[in-house]
């Protein structure tokens, strides 16, 4: 008991630590604040998107395992409320109380292929917090560029290392009523999750700006123009159309407020000027 405290607060420390020296990348589809939501996350990606949201009470699932009994008190000491249970123990006693949390509306995050897999498979009983309470799913990925991946564990657990360029996307909500299948919603789910889990672990990384911005699922343009903004308000068309979930700002020059838009391209731009912004890539076309 004595040892797994302590194995706790020294991962709670690591987490922490690292946490604070990460070069953070957040790509929100919609706000994740907006309204209450169940996170749905992969078990190995869980670090990441659990301490980035620290401090809000969020409701997580643990096991009633040893490495459960660790996790739990890294959840406390990073402000969450953990439920012990998995689905082959207590699972009904720690459903009932996580849909008590839920009803007094905290949000909830769940490891969708956890405790012990298949990896990346959704299991349909923990959709049931998200359909019984009309609460929508988000799914989430973030992955650190720098990770000591555990490929011999079940779930390719990612440590993130310090300093390490980090990128975390929020989905887009999805709605389980109670007349919709569960399997079926499961596999949606599925394909959500895979679909940003692919951008965040490969394709966020790719030098490529075609390829970069061809799995981007909402990619920020920024565009500059001297005299003629015409010109560019036709170039923000043909980008548009390119990629249609874009996000694009047209401007003359550029100020303080626009180095934290995160922007992934920057239209027009010298050198100096996109170094200033941070923007992924510095191009004249797109």
């Amino acid at each position: 008991m004595a040892s797994r405290k302590i194995l706790s607060k020294l991962a709670y420390w690591y987490v922490a630590f690292t946490k604070s020296t990460l070069r953070l990348k957040v790509i929100e589809l919609v706000p994740r604040f907006a309204e209450q939501s169940v996170y749905a996350l992969w078990h190995g990606d869980q670090i990441l998107p659990l301490c980035l949201n620290s401090g809000r009470q969020i409701v997580a699932m643990c096991s009633m395992s040893k490495d459960g009994e660790i996790q739990a008190g890294v959840l406390k000491d990073f402000g969450f409320i953990a439920v012990r249970g998995s689905s082959s123990k207590h699972a009904e006693r720690a459903l009932i109380e996580t849909i008590r949390y839920a009803r007094k509306g905290h949000f909830v995050a769940f490891t969708v292929d956890g405790p012990k897999g298949p990896i990346y498979k959704v299991k349909t009983g923990l959709l049931l917090v998200s359909q019984k309470l009309g609460i929508r799913l988000i799914p989430i990925s973030a992955v650190a560029k720098n990770s000591v991946i555990f490929n011999k564990a079940w779930d390719k657990f990612k440590l993130p290392l310090p300093f390490s360029k980090t990128v975390v996307v929020y989905g887009y909500p999805i709605k389980i009523t109670k007349e919709d299948n569960l399997e079926e919603k499961a596999l949606i789910v599925e394909k959500e999750l895979n679909k940003i889990s692919e951008f965040t672990n490969k394709y966020c990384w790719s030098k490529d700006v075609k390829e970069y911005l061809s799995h981007h699922p909402k990619p920020k343009f920024i565009i500059k123009y001297k005299n003629n903004s015409e010109e560019y308000d036709k170039k923000s068309e043909e980008i548009k159309q390119k990629y249609p979930n874009a996000e694009i700002t047209v401007t003359k020059k550029i100020n303080f407020s626009m180095r934290k838009e995160q922007f992934d391209v920057a239209v027009g731009f010298n050198w100096f000027e996109n170094f200033f912004l941070g923007s992924e890539f510095k191009v004249s076309e797109c």
